[in-house]
């Protein structure tokens, strides 16, 4: 059985939670209090030396690091990645866009404004994030107005990787009100079967 080492709140880590519940694949759940220094450990450092989370350990050991490529490694094969070249390639593009032009302006925000508290002390930061962080929406609307999911009329790994941080975006201060076809592709993600919540009920 594989191991996964996330934090309680990690978008990334609930990328990963999602595709393995979507997989219906058994694994054990390492939680890290990364406020306590959790990740830097060296124990942990041997497992990922840049001390961030997610990690998955597989069977034999082996730890993989980086969200979209875990997400990759436990896609292949099925029908969340798929396998001809040109579709696999419009779920990739997804992929590194949301590495690029997403993840941080919507993860630092978040964590500043909602978990840290410090929106007063970084408001000058927050506002330069949040205006890249609008040209994403903008792209993703654009996209969910033509297809149901990012890459077609199903959901792959691309939607998967965007979802969690586009669906707490407001914990970051961004409007989604003005993003109709963006709110209901955060809707037909979390209807999915095996949809699994940031924090399990």
């Amino acid at each position: 059985m594989v191991t996964l080492y996330d934090s309680r709140l990690s978008g990334n880590g609930w990328k990963l939670r999602l595709l393995l519940s979507f997989l219906n694949r058994p694994y054990t759940r390492q939680i890290l209090n990364l406020a306590e220094g959790a990740a830097g450990t060296p124990e942990f450092l041997r497992l990922n030396p840049l001390a961030r989370v997610p990690v998955l350990v597989l069977d034999d050991g082996t730890p993989l690091i980086e969200s979209n490529a875990i997400l990759m490694y436990l896609a292949q094969g099925t029908r969340w990645f798929p396998s001809e070249p040109l579709a696999a390639t419009r779920v990739t593009q997804w992929l590194f866009f949301e590495q690029y032009d997403h993840l941080k302006y919507f993860a630092r925000p978040r964590f500043l404004v909602s978990i840290a508290k410090q929106q007063e002390q970084y408001a000058d930061e927050i506002v330069y994030l949040r205006q890249i962080g609008q040209k994403a929406l903008v792209a993703l609307e654009a996209q969910l107005q033509q297809t149901p999911f990012l890459t077609g009329p199903d959901c792959t790994i691309a939607d998967i990787a965007l979802f969690p941080y586009t669906s707490m975006a407001e914990m970051g201060g961004y409007a989604l009100q003005p993003f109709p076809a963006l709110r209901e592709w955060i809707a037909r993600v979390q209807a999915l079967p095996g949809f699994v919540p940031l924090i399990p009920q």
